[in-house]
């Protein structure tokens, strides 16, 4: 928590069983829908109950469809009645099934998986639902709480603009092409998922995500201008000073003075001890 973790709810692995892991070399895992729908019944019933926000983990669509399907009922007998709630990943969802997270409230967390392991999907689920996937243009359209994460800097990258080179040029880490072009974003577009997007999901719009009288100081100086560059040199944007709550947590060239000193990497094999670029932390 001293490092600006702070709790907003439950989720997204509320019971392993349900989790469909995401593994684009491989088919699409395909959840039992009854399990599906006793995982509402026996679970997510009772966070609405005490009005604990949720978040759900489910990347394939076949797999959304019954979770909606389970929620839509109980939404009948235990209102969601405004309570935040979230799908995460969802890189297949379909345009039905995003009307269907509206109207009940919910919102879409994405990731910029794609971005990575792209070819594999066009290896294993064809180039024309790769460039589909997930429904960018769409969702943002849609009007839906959205938002794009790092996935807890696990299975996507920790780097954002990864992430948003991505979502304008639609292209993969290997220069492939995974988006289509009407599936891809402005920049300007791509930029707020990753800022006002996610502070919905904590229900601290009041506080986070924009630079705006009464909100937290959390603000970065970029070392080149994130909307002028060509296009494929918005991955390599970085940070020269990063401030959060009024307080710099990162600093270089000029402002490398006033970085605080890092703690000791661990475990002393991490990956982020040996490689250059923006997986180097000294």
């Amino acid at each position: 928590l001293e490092h600006g973790h702070v709790y907003r709810g439950a989720g997204e692995v509320l019971q392993l069983e349900v989790h469909d892991h995401e593994n684009f070399d491989r088919p699409a895992v395909i959840i039992d829908p009854d399990q599906m729908r006793q995982h509402v019944e026996q679970n997510v019933t009772k966070l609405v109950k005490r009005r604990i926000p949720f978040r759900m983990h489910i990347s394939y669509n076949e797999n959304i469809s019954p979770f909606l399907d389970a929620l839509e009922k109980m939404n009948e007998r235990v209102p969601l009645d405004g309570l935040r709630w979230s799908l995460e990943h969802a890189e297949t969802i379909s345009p039905e099934n995003i009307a269907r997270v509206k109207k009940l409230g919910g919102g879409v967390a994405l990731d910029p998986k794609m971005a990575l392991h792209g070819d594999g999907f066009i290896k294993t689920h064809g180039r024309e639902k790769a460039l589909e996937t997930p429904r960018l243009r769409q969702l943002v359209d849609s009007g839906i709480p959205l938002a794009m994460t790092t996935d807890a800097f696990r299975a996507a990258t920790f780097n954002p603009w990864v992430g948003i080179s991505w979502m304008v040029s639609g292209k993969s880490v290997s220069g492939s092409e995974v988006l289509a072009k009407g599936n891809r974003l402005s920049r300007a577009e791509a930029l707020k998922l990753f800022t006002s997007g996610p502070a919905w999901f904590m229900n601290a719009e009041a506080e986070i995500g924009r630079i705006a009288s009464g909100h937290l100081a959390d603000f970065v100086l970029l070392d080149r201008d994130y909307f002028t560059v060509p296009e494929d040199q918005i991955k390599y944007v970085s940070s020269i000073l990063t401030v959060m709550d009024g307080r710099v947590v990162f600093g270089a060239q000029d402002y490398a003075a006033l970085s605080p000193q890092l703690p000791e990497i661990l475990p002393v094999w991490s990956p982020v001890k040996y490689y250059g670029g923006y997986f180097r932390a000294n």
